[in-house]
Order: structure tokens, then sequence, then C-alpha cells
């Protein structure tokens, strides 16, 4: 009998019940770890056997806001390059490099700021591990984000300037802690500000594959929705006030489009300057150079 076998029969012939619920959680982030790794895998030999299916990707300029700006982006020369950890535009290299060389053709220096702290509460929402075991898991990620990529960020170099930050680090500093507490206040008080970031929230809960739960959990996982928008918007206040103005993000964010549009002039001072840019990826044949 091969060891697969083995190891298929001893899993189902365990008794799970056994565990603590804790211990069940941390199974359960890493069997995710090493499907989402087999998939990879899976993908690159593929890739590999069928040269005709080579493809990569392209970025493009999609929407900017304030829309005013949009015919004079070039006069900005330094922008925030946002990695949200573990959506497939940072994932997939392909999507990533297409990211890279366009900042690099549009911007002098940017700020490649990695949102490892914020990460901690996708990890509670979609895989339901609490706590210092989350916080340590998103740390993680980001590290091994940063391990994998320095090098694609290098080779772009000679263009533009890029310069690493780990969001956990700006969580540290006393202005995060003002402008947070500034945004819970605003949120409180501010029915147009609380029901934008409401509506974040709930698209937010809503994407991707998340554990099923009970009524009774709900209010905390938008709890935590909500408290995924704030922080991240006093990151990019804190940044903001640094000088950092314009936001590249492969995607849109309605949010922070309507922030930057001037829709919600009560946000902190820095964050209402801020400019968004919106890139749009398309596939092409590497071969070929056709877009699909």
């Amino acid at each position: 009998m091969s060891s697969s076998t083995d190891l298929e029969n001893i899993v189902e012939n365990f008794d799970w019940s056994q565990l603590s619920l804790e211990h069940l959680k941390l199974l359960q982030s890493q069997i995710s770890k090493a499907i989402d790794i087999k998939i990879r895998d899976l993908k690159l030999t593929k890739g590999a056997a069928n040269l005709t299916e080579n493809y990569d990707y392209k970025a493009s300029l999609a929407k900017l806001f304030p829309h005013r700006l949009r015919s004079s982006l070039s006069e900005y020369h330094k922008c925030v390059f946002i990695i949200s950890l573990g959506s497939k535009n940072f994932v997939e290299s392909e999507r990533l490099e297409a990211c890279i060389k366009w900042v690099s053709e549009n911007f002098k220096s940017c700020l490649v700021l990695v949102c490892d702290s914020v990460y901690r509460l996708t990890i509670e929402v979609r895989q339901g591990i609490e706590g210092d075991e989350a916080w340590l898991e998103a740390i993680g990620t980001g590290e091994e984000f940063i391990n994998e990529n320095g090098l694609l960020f290098e080779q772009y170099s000679e263009s533009c300037r890029f310069e690493l930050r780990m969001a956990s680090e700006i969580l540290k500093r006393s202005d995060f802690s003002i402008y947070y507490e500034e945004l819970q206040n605003l949120y409180q008080k501010n029915q147009s500000f609380q029901s934008m970031v409401n509506s974040f929230a709930e698209r937010y809960r809503n994407r991707g594959e998340q554990l099923e739960i009970e009524k009774a959990d709900q209010l905390r996982q938008k709890h935590l929705a909500t408290t995924y928008l704030l922080e991240e918007s006093a990151l990019f206040t804190c940044l903001a006030k640094e000088g950092w103005l314009t936001f590249v993000y492969p995607g849109a964010i309605k949010t922070f489009e309507e922030i930057s549009e001037g829709l919600h002039p009560e946000v902190p001072e820095p964050l209402k300057q801020m400019i968004w840019v919106s890139l749009r990826l398309k596939k092409r044949n590497a071969r070929s150079g056709n877009e699909k």
C-alpha cells in the first residue's frame, strides 16, 4: 500500500472530535495554504507543458480620482502601491509584475505598502483564526511576500526607486492612533461616512470564500470588516501626511474613490488630499502580444 493511501486511511478514520476548536482551525489554515500552493504548482506545470497557453498581463490606467486630475497625473512623481495580501493580483507574479512595470513607467519613486497588519482581519473573517494566531500568520505572510518578490521590484528600480514598508510598522506610530480614533469618532457621528463604511463592510464580508457563521457572529464579522477599513484609512492618512498623496491599486475600491473625489470632507485633513489611481489588468498572449 502506498504512503498516500495510508495517509488517506488515517484521515478518513481519525476521530476529529478529539481535537480542540483552536487546533482544528490551525489545521484548516495549514490545509488551505497547502491547497493554494498545490493549485499554483499545477498552474505552473500546465503553463510549462503548453506554451501556446503562456499568458502575461498588461496594466493600464482605468480610473483616477479626483477626475479633474486625470490629464495631469504626470505632474506627480511619487506614489504608494498598495499590496493587499491574499488577493490574486499579488499572489500571481504575472499580475504583480504588470503593476510594478506600470508604476515604474509613470513614477520616479514608489512606497510599496505591504498591508500585513490589516490582513489579520481577513484571516479572522475567512478562516476563523483569532487574536495572536491571526496576527502572527498575517505578519508571516507579509514577510513571505517581501522575500518572494523583492527581486521583482529590483528589476524595475532603474527607472523608479521602490521602498517596501510594512503596515505593521506604521501601526506603532502615535499619529496612527490619533487618526484611527478620529475616524472611529467620525464613523459614530457622521451618517454619510457611516453608510459608506457599512457598504464597504458588506462587500468585504461577501467577497471570496469564508466560514459559515451563525447569526450571532455576524455582528463580530461586521466589526472586523469595519475595523479593516478604518485601520487602512488611518494608514493612508499617515502616509498622506508624509507627502505620499497618490495611491495606486489594481482594482476599484469605492470608499477611497469617494474620499478622493471630496465626497467626505470630514475625514482627517491629510486624507482629503488623496489621489486614487485604479489600474486595469488585461491578459495577453506572451508570445503574440494579443490581449484577451
